[in-house]
């Protein structure tokens, strides 16, 4: 046997999950159910209350149809590791954990998060691009009306601000609220441009 093949053989087959930990990229849905996780184990329907609390799944990738399935799946790669309990009704449920690892790779995923620019698709770019095909006064309508649909947004976040102070929110997770206030001011910012250097 080949010092290649003996090699393989023992990664693949001594130890399956080798390949699986550290080739694996998680997700950023995988992330956000991490980093739920890594506050206290949790079973699977404290996660969907969190989730739902939290109104994860307007500013995440994470829903509630895909927990299960994906804890499973982290628990396949060893990121997770699953423990029975008894809860105060005397039944069985699935208590969550993250592995040592898996706190490795969500540390990993978060530097990667903060570090690297998203691309991000806004459905306007079809409007504008395409604007040619109806009139200028319905382009201004338009416009106008999606410039106040930004300052109905911008007060909706400054409100979440708010709440999330009230709760006792640590001071880092205010970024969820304060961040896209300061994106959809730009954005107003360009549909004045927009406007301006269109009709003057």
């Amino acid at each position: 046997m080949s010092m290649f093949i003996y090699i393989v053989y023992l990664q693949y087959c001594i130890n399956p999950i080798y390949f699986v930990m550290n080739d694996y990229n998680l997700s950023n849905a995988e992330a956000a159910l991490m980093g739920l996780l890594s506050e206290q184990p949790m079973h699977p329907y404290q996660i969907e209350k969190e989730v739902k609390y939290r109104d994860m799944r307007f500013w995440t990738e994470l829903s509630m149809s895909s927990i299960y399935k994906l804890l499973r799946k982290l628990e396949k790669a060893g990121l997770v590791i699953k423990k029975e309990e008894k809860s105060p009704e005397n039944r069985l449920r699935k208590l969550y954990s993250l592995t040592s690892e898996g706190e490795r790779k969500l540390k990993a995923k978060i530097g990667t998060l903060l570090s690297e620019p998203e691309h991000t698709r806004w459905n306007v770019d079809i409007g504008t691009y395409n604007s040619n095909l109806i009139s200028e006064k319905d382009v201004q309508e338009a416009m106008h009306e999606y410039r106040l649909s930004l300052r109905e947004k911008i007060i909706g976040y400054r409100k979440l601000k708010e709440f999330l102070i009230e709760t006792g929110c640590p001071p880092h997770r205010l970024a969820v609220s304060t961040r896209p206030v300061y994106l959809l001011e730009a954005e107003i910012n360009w549909v004045n441009s927009y406007l301006k250097g269109k009709f003057g």
